[in-house]
C-alpha cells in the first residue's frame, strides 16, 4: 500500500480580522491556485487513490477536495477523521488505516507538525526527527508492513514548487 502525506495549502493567518476560529481557517485565494497546480503534479505523476482521509479542520477539507476533483474523484472518496486533527493520535490514525486493508493508494491530508512526526515513525521509528512539510507538500510511504505496526519507506517527497513544474503542460 502507498500512503500519499499531504500537508493542507496555504490559509488564512491565525488572528486575522475575520471572525472565526482556527478550525474554521479556510484556504486563500493563493492556496486554492497553488494547490491545484500541485495536484495537477500528482495527476502527472499518474497518481490513483482508493480513498482519502483528511482532518475535519476546513483547510485540509478544502485541500483533499482539491486534490480529488484534479485526480477525477468525487468527495465520496474523502473521510473525515478526528485522527488527522491537530494532536490526535497515530495510533488511532493507524489503526483506521489499517481498517481498509483492500486499499492499494491512500492519501492523508493534515497539518503540520503532527504530519512530518508520522512520517518519521512510519519511516524511522522515531517521531522526535519530524520531517519538515511545505504547505501543499506531498510525500509518498510505501508501507511495507502492518504487523505488529505499520512501517514503510520513503518513496519520495516533492515540496509545492516541485509538483507545480511537474503538472505543467
Amino acid at each position: 500500500m502507498d500512503l500519499y502525506i499531504i500537508r493542507h495549502a496555504i490559509a488564512q493567518p491565525i488572528g486575522s480580522k475575520n471572525d472565526f476560529t482556527d478550525e474554521k481557517r479556510k484556504l486563500t485565494t493563493q492556496g486554492r491556485e497553488l494547490m491545484t497546480e500541485a495536484a495537477r503534479g500528482l495527476r502527472r505523476l499518474g497518481i490513483q487513490l482508493d480513498l482519502m482521509f483528511s482532518s475535519p479542520l476546513i483547510r485540509a477539507i478544502e485541500t483533499a477536495e482539491i486534490v480529488a476533483d484534479t485526480l477525477g474523484y468525487d468527495g465520496t472518496h474523502i473521510v473525515q477523521t478526528l485522527n488527522l486533527a491537530p494532536g490526535a493520535s497515530f495510533t488511532e490514525l493507524l489503526a483506521e488505516v489499517k481498517r481498509h486493508n483492500g486499499a492499494e493508494a491512500i492519501a492523508l491530508v493534515g497539518h503540520q507538525p503532527d504530519l512530518g512526526a508520522l512520517v518519521s515513525t512510519l519511516v524511522w521509528g522515531d517521531s522526535r526527527m519530524s520531517l519538515p512539510l511545505k504547505k501543499g507538500s506531498t510525500c509518498c510511504i510505501n508501507v511495507i508492513e502492518t504487523v505488529p505496526s505499520v512501517r514503510g519507506t520513503l518513496s519520495w517527497l516533492l515540496t509545492p514548487r516541485q509538483l507545480r513544474l511537474l503538472g505543467k503542460p
